[in-house]
């Protein structure tokens, strides 16, 4: 008899509890310094411990064998490979030993561009990399900040740990853990208990989280932890480090990431807490000496507070201290898609159905609004959106794109944020009786947003209304566009078809050659039928040479990609072109059928053939076909 669901979900429980349980150890840190010396790369820094995080992933490469993207935040974080490159180089520099690890990274861009998604996105890492063998951490069990057990080996014998393993040993042990050796040990290091340590921002261990507050009331304690009363009349002295809670964000986050929130906006003391840190990795308190501390310091701010610090002379010492790395607003349509997919697929909006292009239109006015206007009268707004999303434009190629966003270094710092769509979306979701949003849907409700958003003054909303006219136009071709291809039987083998005949004629054209019909004769290349097709996206006679050229040697190696098929969308003019060829073929047909008002039994049995193919091979529902097609009608209307 099988079982039944809820034993399957008991066992795996269970098992999940027996194979937690099978990570734990403990030892001496005799027993720990073998485990060190059969495997040095256990022993590792806090930073080199978030990049072998990172790493382990998987790494993406380009054909010249540099890293194309890191797996880790592939279904995390979209559109900010730069930022994401400028962190990796950061912790590559710090994990190396260099000066790099005495420095906080600081993030800073405009809200909702990613910045705590990073930073929760790290720690959680960490945390399940600690349960991991690659990353297998062990701790002083009686530390309250869980620390090395190999700053317990006397200077003297350090260099020994280097010359013969490359394990390199810093720091010191803390004030506690100091007096308990000498106490209850009696100077025997090697008699310390060590255990496995495994990372928790909920536990407190080895995750350190910052908030600022009110500057009057917020005290520094938090920070660096705190006298415990009850104890100094048990110990005797206020400099007895067993009266000390060891339980500031700093000291729980040693070996792990320090998160700090805001950070600009905390009281100036807090900030020379992090210089001392940064730049000595020590943690000063009261009555103690420093207290050494390895720790990832990230920090995030916005724009505003960044500025605002940077004009401070007498933070020109944390100024030092700081790594900034820019996280600006995604300016790809495809991954502020799936952004938008992302958030959405976390919530339950009853089975409502998404029509296609309504994250993209959505998308368009988003990218739109955060992209400045080239000074290159060639280059719309709109070509610059899809020639950053990797599409090709007319007189410009990928490798511009670098030139292009050194135009104006500012440039996503502002705009419209993920979170202001995915507001309007959600409301549109959320609405009682809906089973499904259009395009149409999804731009009225962010239109409809603009009212009664405070930030947005009369001037901004005119130039956001000015953007979702653009939008609108260009889905209002992409409704035509798939309306269209649902009137083809096999749009892809037609179109198919079509590009082979072409590249034939344009392959015997430049090569001075003829071509052989289907009876063996041999004829001049169809001039007419190249023209026709190029004509559709206006290349001129003068230019359909270089145009022919450059088509012919992008399809050969589309071909030696794709088996020895051309395929029609490596070039975006030529795409269009031999839509335009198929459509025009078909104009007339489609016109009658959409636009019938009262269509006869043959039309309305070729409408309802188009949206069954709609539903079946373009991911509509019945309902968001006909919307499709109803908007399609009232657009052939007008012309």
């Amino acid at each position: 008899m099988p079982k039944s669901k809820k034993t399957d979900l008991l066992s795996l429980l269970e098992n999940h509890v027996d194979e937690t349980s099978s990570l734990n150890w403990s030892g001496t840190l005799a027993d720990y310094i073998q485990l060190v010396l059969d495997n040095p790369e256990i022993h590792m820094s806090s930073h080199t411990r978030v990049l072998k995080m990172i790493e382990s992933h998987g790494i993406e490469r380009a054909e010249d064998n540099s890293v194309k993207k890191y797996n880790f935040f592939d279904n995390d974080l979209f559109g900010i490979d730069e930022s994401l490159s400028e962190i990796i180089s950061y912790l590559k520099a710090a994990s190396a030993g260099s000066e790099v690890s005495r420095r906080i990274l600081l993030l800073y861009g405009p809200t909702s561009s990613g910045k705590s998604q990073l930073s929760v996105l790290l720690k959680k890492g960490l945390e399940a990399f600690s349960k991991t063998e690659l990353g297998q951490t062990y701790c002083l069990e009686e530390s309250p900040m869980y620390e090395d057990p190999l700053t317990a080996v006397p200077k003297a014998l350090r260099q020994k740990f280097l010359d013969d393993y490359g394990v390199k040993i810093d720091g010191q042990l803390s004030p506690y853990m100091d007096l308990v050796l000498k106490e209850k040990y009696e100077g025997d290091f090697l008699r310390l208990p060590v255990k496995r340590m495994f990372f928790s921002e909920q536990s407190r261990i080895g995750v350190g989280t910052f908030v600022p507050s009110d500057k009057k009331s917020q005290d520094v304690s938090e920070l660096v932890g705190s006298m415990d009363l009850s104890k100094i009349g048990q110990f005797g002295s206020e400099s007895d480090p067993r009266a000390y809670r060891f339980d500031g964000e700093l000291n729980v986050a040693n070996r792990g990431i320090m998160e700090f929130v805001e950070m600009l906006k905390v009281d100036q003391k807090f900030l020379y807490v992090l210089l001392t840190l940064a730049q000595e990795k020590n943690i000063k308190t009261g009555r103690f000496p420093f207290i050494y501390a390895d720790e990832f310091l990230l920090a995030h701010t916005n724009e505003t507070e960044y500025k605002r610090f940077l004009a401070k002379d007498e933070m020109e010492a944390l100024h030092d201290r700081i790594i900034v790395v820019k996280v600006p607003y995604n300016l790809q349509v495809s991954e502020e898609v799936r952004i938008y997919e992302k958030l959405i697929g976390q919530a339950r909006f009853n089975g409502v159905h998404i029509a296609p292009y309504t994250l993209y239109c959505a998308a368009m006015f988003a990218i739109l609004s955060r992209l400045k206007e080239s000074k290159n009268n060639g280059l719309t707004p709109l070509n610059k959106m899809k020639l950053y999303d990797g599409e090709e434009i007319e007189g410009f190629s990928q490798t511009d794109i670098p030139t292009l966003r050194k135009e104006f270094e500012a440039e996503g710092m502002s705009g419209v944020s993920p979170r202001y769509i995915i507001n309007r979306l959600s409301s549109a979701l959320a609405q009682d009786n809906t089973s499904c949003i259009t395009p149409i849907d999804a731009i009225r409700v962010v239109r409809d947003g603009f009212a009664s958003n405070p930030k947005l003054d009369k001037d901004e909303i005119e130039r956001l209304e000015n953007i979702l006219t653009t939008v609108i136009e260009e889905y209002s071709k992409v409704a035509r566009n798939e309306v269209q291809k649902a009137f083809f039987v096999n749009f892809e083998a037609e179109i198919q078809n079509l590009l082979s005949n072409y590249m034939d004629h344009v392959g015997a054209y430049l090569d001075g050659a003829r071509i052989e019909d289907e009876w063996g004769e041999y004829s001049p290349p169809n001039e007419r039928l190249m023209r026709s097709i190029e004509e559709k996206v206006g290349i001129t006679e003068s230019g359909k040479n270089s145009f022919r050229q450059e088509i012919y040697r992008k399809m050969l190696k589309s071909a030696r990609t794709n088996g020895g098929a051309y395929d029609y969308r490596e070039h975006a003019r030529l795409r269009e072109a031999l839509e335009k060829q198929l459509f025009d073929e078909r104009q007339d047909v489609i016109r009658l059928t959409v636009s019938a008002r009262n269509p006869d039994e043959e039309e309305l049995k070729r409408v309802n053939v188009v949206v069954q193919t709609l539903c079946d091979k373009h991911g509509y529902n019945a309902e968001s076909a006909n919307k499709l097609l109803r908007y399609v009608s009232s657009l052939m209307a007008r012309n």
